[in-house]
């Protein structure tokens, strides 16, 4: 009895200590990770949080890209941190849904190894063609792309990327016989698109707002489930015929396994607080993208509501990590 109640004991202590130190938190620099290059949408989208977060937080927010293998590099490195508060992840869904389920290998167990903080932002894609291209709708796409006469190829940014699983999506549901050409990233194969050697591609459309804006590519469809404000000339591709194919990309936050609840409360309030100051929303709004700030245990929830969703059409259409 003596041994339970100093183990009893012991734990309050414990308990409390943790506590404290997690009010206090953070006393230091918090380090966040980018599964993916400086310079792309979801690096850019980190450091406009990132600023944000230092003054509300009162601690630089550093940003650290630490790229490859479709952002799995990044997440292990997360999910390997120590729990307290200071390493974070900042990823787009590939690295989330859909890495799991066509890495040869995992180091880690995204469900028992991560937390969810927060869904940040809400990212619709855009089918896209050369401004130059003789397709001038979707439905002029969708004639071109039906039968076996069929020679309409559709660029991604790689096999088992979120752009090549959603042309698989727009395929299946609109019934269309395209082919699928795999570039290594976004940038070349746009650089393609806008010449002429591929026909479409499903692309982030903060990727592309500039090429759209600038009449180098011509947009025929939105994913997103309602019109674009600045693309709101832009038909849905649910107003088309196909709600089924609605789908979107999606920018988070997540922790270590085992960061305390103290923490990812005050992480998931002054994130929210930061995507919906002023600035920040007037940004999202002019980039296409909606801002979701949803709480951890739904975040949590989508991510496994998508991790099936898109890992069985990757396996159903034999997507491989490159």
């Amino acid at each position: 009895m003596n041994r339970l109640i100093r183990s009893t004991a012991a734990l309050a202590l414990a308990l409390a200590a943790t506590s404290g130190w997690a009010q206090a938190w953070p006393t230091k620099p918090i380090r966040v990770i980018v599964p993916f290059p400086a310079g792309g949408p979801v690096d850019q989208t980190a450091r406009s949080l990132g600023a944000k977060l230092s003054g509300s937080l009162g601690q630089p927010i550093l940003i650290d890209n630490k790229g490859g293998a479709g952002g799995l590099l990044g997440a292990d490195a997360v999910a390997k941190s120590p729990a307290d508060g200071y390493t974070l992840l900042f990823s787009s869904a590939g690295a989330l849904a859909i890495v799991p389920h066509i890495a040869p290998t995992m180091p880690y167990n995204a469900e028992k190894d991560l937390v969810a903080v927060t869904q940040a932002l809400k990212v619709p894609a855009v089918l896209v063609v050369s401004a130059n291209s003789k397709y001038k709708t979707f439905a002029d796409l969708k004639t071109a792309a039906t039968g076996d006469a069929s020679k309409i190829n559709y660029a991604s940014a790689g096999s088992g990327t979120t752009p090549h699983l959603q042309a698989e999506l727009l395929k299946r549901e609109a019934k269309l016989n395209i082919n699928h050409i795999p570039y290594r990233g976004a940038a070349p194969a746009l650089t393609d698109l806008i010449g002429g050697q591929v026909d479409m591609m499903l692309v982030d459309i903060p990727v592309v707002l500039p090429f759209l804006q600038s009449g180098k590519l011509r947009a025929l469809a939105v994913t997103n489930a309602k019109r674009i404000p600045v693309l709101k000339d832009v038909p849905t591709i649910g107003e088309l015929g196909f709600p089924k194919a609605e789908a979107y990309n999606w920018y988070g936050m997540l922790a270590p396994a085992r960061t305390s609840p103290e923490i990812i409360g005050k992480l998931y309030t002054s994130v929210g607080a930061a995507l919906r100051s002023p600035e920040l929303k007037l940004q999202f709004e002019q980039q296409g993208v909606e801002v979701v700030a949803s709480k951890p245990e739904e975040f949590g929830a989508f991510i496994a509501a998508e991790s099936e969703r898109w890992g069985s059409l990757a396996k159903a259409v034999g997507a491989k990590m490159e």
